[in-house]
């Protein structure tokens, strides 16, 4: 029995528990038995399994007052905001906040792994406790670590709150970013190469028979130089953003050419369809809420998008820009060709921020240097069944394997995964999407040679029947 055939069994054994099967048979044996057939089988099926359920009209008004709650609860939320950025913290309540929430973090012994946890001495701690970025934005060692005061369990724990913040209190960002992006050994004054998209027609389609991958996609981040990161980014400078962003993508030509969208102007349902499709973004990562990066939502939130869907920008999601450039195939040299031709015609009139040490700086430092991510959902059903080889091979070929939710290599179905760029800081972005191609190349011929294995094999048991 196949996976899909497996769930289809365990799922009708759950509606048989449920009651769900009898419920229905029994909605449709009387409807059989209506001498007046009703025009509306389902809303006649709807009412005979629920006499309480609301009917069409008053489900129209329910909807209503929900999406007008909904919007209240914004202009609620914003205003509160609005209230919570007019008081000022005193450099004393500034200290006795990051005392406790150092305490916490340090007294927890469950939560352990923390790279803020790890690099944050208490040397450190005294050193930058009053210390803060330059005026304007003023951001404390506070500002930038809460998420991970509160978040214990969170596997880095900092965001920078400006671009300062990366010099201001290098002695604890530089440790955390050569941890994680494996650069300890790295002893140069600068650990990211100069930007270098390389030669694009070196980037092939990976898979012109469309055999094995489902979709590609390639994303940068960046932010804009002269305003803090969304930690102290105001409400007047969300919407700067966007509106520099939106004046930015009025000069497209070709393919790039789209249309620019507002969150605020996308009705609830059209937002959930958008989302679903991957065209839009939502709020909801609960350390992201604890840093600040949803204030004054959905102000300054949007989207930038072709007809085809091939080339997107978001605009406030979490940096300033998120560039992203697919298709739903393997040509990654088309999806990395769009994406370089829109970068460059960003960059036309918009300046991003960039560090000398570290390249292009985003607000978590797991994402800066080339802030690149080139990933590809694949369907490997037989590299799947060995999860151990699989997660090898990835290592050796320097990908990271997950489930195309985002989640763990478990999540894995029916053979289909996300396939993207383990590393990000230390290579060009030409290295970096090369290396994907080289990976994803090696990965499909991994493939084949076991469906070629288990093609023989299946001739060979089949001539060793005896008739």
């Amino acid at each position: 029995m196949t996976s899909i055939e497996s769930k289809r069994v365990q799922y009708r054994k759950y509606l048989e528990r449920a009651g769900v099967i009898d419920a229905l048979s029994k909605a449709l044996i009387k409807l059989y038995e209506e001498q007046n057939k009703p025009e509306d089988a389902i809303r006649f099926v709807r009412k005979f399994m629920c006499e309480s359920c609301p009917d069409d009209a008053q489900y129209d008004v329910m909807k209503n007052d929900l999406e007008e709650a909904k919007t209240h609860i914004s202009k609620l939320e914003q205003e509160l905001e609005r209230l919570r950025g007019q008081i000022k913290k005193s450099p004393e309540e500034y200290q006795e906040l990051t005392t406790a929430g150092y305490k916490s973090l340090m007294d927890d012994e469950e939560n352990v792994n923390s790279l803020l946890r790890k690099y944050l001495t208490p040397e450190l701690l005294e050193e930058f406790m009053l210390v803060t970025t330059p005026a304007p934005v003023d951001a404390y060692l506070y500002d930038c670590a809460v998420a991970g005061f509160e978040h214990h369990e969170a596997p880095v724990g900092i965001y920078a709150a400006d671009a300062d913040s990366y010099d201001v209190f290098n002695k604890l960002f530089d440790p955390i970013i050569k941890d994680y992006h494996g650069q300890m050994d790295n002893e140069n004054d600068v650990l990211q190469k100069d930007p270098d998209f390389g030669n694009v027609d070196e980037i092939e389609n990976l898979d012109p028979e469309r055999k094995y991958i489902l979709s590609a996609r390639i994303r940068l981040a960046r932010n804009i130089e002269g305003l803090p990161f969304f930690p102290k980014l105001s409400e007047k400078q969300f919407i700067e953003v966007e509106e520099k962003v939106r004046s930015a993508t009025e000069t497209m030509d070709g393919e790039l050419i789209g249309s620019y969208l507002t969150m605020a102007d996308i009705d609830a349902e059209t937002q959930a369809e958008m989302v679903k499709r991957h065209i839009l973004f939502q709020r909801g990562d609960e350390q992201l809420t604890t840093a600040g990066c949803y204030r004054f939502w959905p102000t300054g939130r949007g989207v930038y998008h072709n007809p085809a869907e091939t080339f997107l920008i978001w605009v406030n999601r979490q940096d300033h820009v998120h560039i992203m450039s697919m298709a739903q195939c393997g040509d990654l040299g088309d999806v990395y060709n769009r994406l370089v031709n829109g970068l460059a015609e960003l960059e036309k009139t918009l300046t991003f921020a960039r560090h000398p040490r570290y390249g292009n700086l985003t607000a978590c430092p797991t994402n800066l240097g080339t802030t690149l991510r080139a990933s590809v959902h694949i369907r490997l059903p037989l590299l799947s069944k060995d999860p151990d080889r699989l997660i090898a091979l990835a290592e050796e070929l320097q990908l990271q394997v997950r489930g195309t939710d985002g989640g763990e290599l478990a999540t894995v179905e029916d053979g289909v995964m996300d396939i993207s760029n383990k590393r990000k800081l230390g290579f060009t972005e030409f290295e970096l999407v090369k290396t994907l191609q080289d990976g994803v190349v090696a990965l499909i011929n991994a493939e084949e040679e076991l469906e070629i294995a288990g093609q023989e094999g299946l001739e060979t048991n089949t001539a060793n029947i005896k008739f």
